[in-house]
């Protein structure tokens, strides 16, 4: 007969263990939300789809060859159902213009477009809870004219087709003025005579290229255009964008005046 006076009964290991997995387990720590922070949790999430699919056409238009105008984001009819196409244009170019993005200079070495957001969050298990990460706009290249703001990304469209497009789709003379005087000071870098624009392909009178000068006024978009005089009275255009002042002055100087006499 078996002695049974010291034996125990014998526990599963899983039944000592909690029921509750440590996801639960952490689940149930973590603070709840209230339906307020998950309504803008949710609302924030889709604007930033929003957002992402506005992008994504406007990279898929620069592969192709073309630059995006904010009007077109109403057309497709992008905006959240609650949000007013006007309203999602203005907060998309404010986000674009407040957070890190590219020039319009040519891009040197190797650039590479941010991913669309569904290809960024393949595999994973995202909670419509969880707020979505805000885009990435550091490809966004932002032209401005007088008819609208342009967009394009850096490394999908070469700097020189997207300004010939620019010039093109503005045809106006005021955005080729603007145009000339930025890729001077940029490329090169040196400011640009008056005179310089009574030679093909422009053919403007002086009074014509003063005018769209003095046309800037106050205008923000354009403050970064600047001029100057040589000591011979020979107007000059330059952008603080690329030339301080005292540099634009000095090389004003030099092609006006300097490199004339020791050429």
């Amino acid at each position: 007969m078996t002695d049974t006076t010291d034996q125990q009964p014998t526990i599963p290991p899983a039944a000592l263990e909690s029921d509750i997995s440590p996801a639960e387990d952490a689940e149930k720590d973590a603070p709840q939300l209230t339906d307020e922070q998950r309504a803008e949790i949710h609302q924030h999430n889709a604007l930033v789809r929003a957002w992402d699919k506005a992008l994504t056409d406007m990279r898929q238009r620069s592969y192709e060859g073309k630059l995006t105008t904010p009007a077109r984001w109403k057309r497709l009819a992008i905006a959240p159902q609650e949000m007013d196409a006007a309203a999602f244009e203005a907060g998309l170019m404010d986000y674009i213009e407040s957070n890190p993005h590219a020039d319009d200079s040519p891009a040197i070495g190797h650039m590479e477009a941010p991913k669309p957001l569904d290809v960024l969050l393949e595999g994973q298990d995202v909670d419509e809870d969880t707020p979505l990460p805000n885009p990435d706009v550091s490809d966004v290249v932002l032209l401005y004219g007088k008819k609208s703001v342009y967009l394009y990304s850096k490394p999908l469209l070469s700097s020189s087709f997207a300004h010939a497009l620019f010039i093109t789709t503005e045809n106006d003379d005021f955005s080729t003025f603007i145009d000339v005087v930025r890729t001077e000071s940029r490329v090169y870098p040196r400011p640009v005579s008056i005179l310089d624009f009574m030679n093909p392909p422009y053919l403007w009178s002086i009074e014509k290229t003063r005018s769209l000068f003095e046309s800037i006024g106050d205008e923000e978009a354009f403050a970064d255009i600047h001029s100057c005089k040589t000591s011979l009275d020979e107007t000059f255009f330059y952008s603080t964008r690329f030339l301080s002042d005292a540099q634009g002055k000095a090389l004003a100087e030099f092609y006006g005046v300097e490199k004339g006499r020791n050429p």
